[in-house]
């Protein structure tokens, strides 16, 4: 038998705080990372209660953990505990890494820079001056919509169901980024025609997730054009109705895997300070969508 001295009293902690956390893949990413770096890190999924925040991120911090990711429903809650916290992230009104530095707690959002990436690499283009539709108005959009104005986008088009949902994402970026969102409800005509005259459209709700695989998130069909690229922030299935109907039509089309993956990257390199090259996030992205597509 074979002596397992992959921890030691040396190793640094990390983890994630949410709940549920059992279906997260997020440990497979992290601790593929540290071993392929050689670094002496490993990363923990641990559930907390619903009255357990403040005493988890008081517990983490008291076993000098190096930080920790956190997932559903404390993105927001978690503020509060935070001593301090990024523009960004202020911005999208989340927090889902914190970093421990000198009893410190510094709070980021990398859920914007993990979209920002995978488009750019996965569409070959930027933001820059692009007329953007996004279907939603929950949490993902707004730390996209954020991303968005940042990144120099042209135009942003909030698309809810619910309008003061998706004024208020507006709002939100016209008042500390720059006046280039607008918003419609479904029933609104400026709606389609915004569909049709933009060149990136995004999917931020849940709508098409498995189980439930024929949702949409649009009360009717969307008049693709082949010169469009085509987002959703959903990586399971790998290709949602959405998505299948986009790529019909010739659209360019991209699943939330590269999201998943790039924010947790982001997340990675805050912690450790250490900047992954190209080849390597392209050998590691190669494994981790392998594994994701078989678990």
């Amino acid at each position: 038998m074979n002596i397992d001295s992959r921890v030691s009293g040396k190793t640094k902690l990390v983890g994630l705080i949410g709940n549920p956390v059992e279906h997260t893949v997020s440990p497979l990413l992290h601790n593929t990372i540290s071993s392929k770096l050689g670094i002496d890190m490993i990363y923990v999924p641990m559930k907390v209660e619903k009255d357990g925040l403040m005493d988890a991120v008081s517990g983490l911090k008291a076993l000098n953990f190096t930080g920790f990711n956190v997932t559903v429903p404390y993105k927001n809650e978690v503020m509060k505990f935070i001593d301090d916290i990024s523009k960004d992230a202020l911005l999208m009104g989340a927090v889902n890494t914190v970093k421990i530095m000198n009893g410190r707690l510094y709070g980021y959002n990398t859920d914007g820079e993990g979209f920002s990436r995978s488009f750019k690499e996965e569409s070959g283009t930027t933001l820059k001056d692009k007329k953007v539709v996004m279907l939603g108005a929950g949490g993902a959009a707004r730390a996209i919509a954020v991303k968005l104005a940042l990144e120099g986008a042209k135009k942003i088009t909030v698309i809810n169901r619910t309008v003061s949902k998706a004024e208020e994402i507006c709002q939100l970026v016209n008042n500390n980024l720059h006046p280039v969102a607008e918003h419609y409800g479904w029933d609104d005509v400026e709606a389609d025609v915004s569909l049709e005259e933009s060149d990136v459209i995004i999917n931020t709700t849940s709508s098409g997730m498995f189980p439930d695989v024929n949702g949409y998130p649009y009360p009717k069909p969307i008049n693709f054009s082949a010169r469009q690229i085509v987002y959703d922030v959903i990586y399971n299935p790998s290709k949602t109705r959405f998505l299948e109907e986009a790529e019909r039509c010739g659209c360019t089309v991209i699943n939330g895997l590269g999201m998943l993956f790039y924010q947790g990257i982001y997340a990675y390199e805050i912690w450790t300070e250490v900047k992954l090259g190209e080849e390597l996030l392209k050998d590691i992205f190669s494994q981790f969508r392998c594994i994701t597509e078989s678990t």
